[in-house]
């Protein structure tokens, strides 16, 4: 059984997604985003195998609280009511409980934010009041694994952290990217997670291209054989049904990411927001135009060269290399069948 809480974020997060549909309808204008896709930053304190953000090396200047708050509300009017805090990792930003409570509370967004756990007991009380989703990136519970998946010695803070979150009664679901390695230790995990009877969502390790950063090479840390990774998934949901995964998306994966049935529409769906305030089309991963921290959104969107750029995404080479979660979740929106199916998956 789902808690009130889950529940409730789950009823709110249809709700704001109903709300962006009504808002952006009523628009004038042509442009009508749902998402925000907010890397508040791009500093982290960890070193994931499977990442590239922090190989990126380059932090841009991040837009002080009152200019992002400015940003978010521009934002909203363009009819979006969900966003999602990223990173690098978001708990880096110090004003990151201003941003969350204005995100929520002065706009009424649905708030989520991924963070890696190491400082979840610092920022406990912020994330508890004002974030709709909170997730903690947990891939394997064992502690060399971990470590040499995750690059820094966190195993035991991130663990302590998640406990101590639990016993707080703070509402998290964990995070986990099946690799060669961390699949080893699947029951492990997934015990972990029952111990606190906390959700867990399993998912491949995405392949996520990204301008000026060499690629991850994905495939070398990919477990060979969806449906074997499936089959396991659906016993031990049998067994702990707060495990969550989905099928469609290790298959989409599987099959080689973005093509012309499942095209990215991140471009036409989805503002990608930058630590500065400038926002980036047509994804978070590659800029083929820029609409920079001074300039109006709107004015920026209904340009003859943003139309283009969200009438051919999809199309550029390196959106075929491309499997990211999180652009495949707003691309359903094209695909209701597979929409329905994602919903499904996570209940």
């Amino acid at each position: 059984m789902f808690s009130i809480d889950v529940v409730t974020n789950k009823i709110n997060l249809v709700k704001g997604f109903l709300r962006s549909r009504v808002h952006s309808l009523l628009s004038e204008k042509s442009v009508h985003p749902l998402f925000v896709h907010f890397e508040c930053t791009f500093r982290c304190n960890m070193k994931c195998a499977f990442c590239n953000i922090w190989r990126k090396k380059v932090f841009e200047t991040e837009a002080p609280t009152r200019d992002i708050e400015q940003r978010l509300a521009e934002i909203w009017n363009l009819g979006c009511s969900i966003i999602s805090f990223t990173g690098g990792e978001p708990l880096l930003r110090n004003d990151i409980g201003k941003l969350l409570e204005f995100s929520s509370k002065e706009l009424g967004m649905f708030t989520g934010l991924v963070t890696n756990g190491i400082l979840l007991d610092k920022r406990i009380d912020d994330l508890s009041r004002h974030t709709d989703a909170l997730a903690v990136s947990f891939d394997v519970n064992n502690k060399q694994v971990f470590n040499r998946t995750r690059g820094v010695d966190a195993f035991n803070k991130v663990r302590k952290n998640i406990q101590q979150a639990r016993r707080l009664g703070v509402e998290i679901d964990l995070l986990s990217v099946i690799t060669k390695e961390t699949y080893e230790y699947l029951d492990d995990t997934i015990e972990f997670a029952k111990s606190l009877e906390l959700p867990i969502h399993f998912s491949a390790v995405d392949n996520v291209p990204r301008e000026s950063v060499n690629e991850i090479d994905a495939k070398e840390m990919k477990v060979s054989g969806t449906s074997r990774i499936l089959k396991k998934l659906e016993e031990e949901k049998k067994k702990y049904k707060k495990i969550h995964f989905e099928s469609d998306y290790f298959k989409f994966q599987a099959s080689g990411g973005f093509n012309n049935f499942i095209r990215c529409s991140s471009a036409s769906s989805t503002i990608s927001l930058k630590p500065d305030g400038s926002a980036a089309l047509p994804c978070p991963f590659f800029t083929l135009m820029k609409i920079e921290k001074d300039e109006k959104l709107r004015d920026g969107l209904e340009t003859k060269k943003a139309k283009t750029i969200i009438k051919e995404c999809g199309k550029w080479d390196f959106c075929k290399n491309c499997s990211v979660n999180c652009m495949y979740v707003v691309s359903l929106i094209k695909n209701p069948y597979f929409l329905i199916r994602w919903v499904k998956d996570k209940l």
